[in-house]
């Protein structure tokens, strides 16, 4: 007699049959992951929602949104795919979007987001060719 390796249920059925459904199946192998498989599956799931929340601000390809706005939706500041510098600053990029630090003339600390043009694809940063 052979169980169900995830809820221990009696099997039946195929004699190499492991679990009783997908769903067990599923649920015994994300519990036995490796540890860095789930950081990256959370990281992942975490610049995904950076992506959609900046998309929902920025309907038209560029518009500005106070940053602590952005902070009550659950934006993550510190998770970003890369960075564009230019003269003014640093767009940082969650995919095809982008924000870029500013402040309003009253001092009010805004994001200006936009989605990504055809001169940002090009690499301008390099961070190798700095020497320490």
């Amino acid at each position: 007699m052979k169980f169900c390796l995830s809820c221990n249920k009696e099997l039946i059925g195929r004699s190499d049959k492991k679990f009783c459904d997908a769903q067990c199946r599923s649920i015994y192998h994300n519990k036995n992951r490796p540890q860095h498989e789930i950081t990256i599956q959370k990281i992942n799931s975490a610049l995904r929602g950076n992506r959609s929340l900046l998309a929902h601000f920025c309907p038209s390809g560029k518009s500005t949104v106070r940053k602590d706005v952005l902070a009550q939706s659950g934006y993550q500041f510190e998770l970003f795919t890369h960075i564009y510098p230019f003269k003014k600053g640093v767009y940082y990029f969650c995919y095809d979007y982008a924000f870029l630090p500013i402040k309003d003339d009253k001092g009010i600390e805004k994001m200006l987001i936009v989605k990504q043009q055809d001169y940002m694809k090009t690499l301008r940063f390099e961070p190798w060719s700095f020497n320490n």
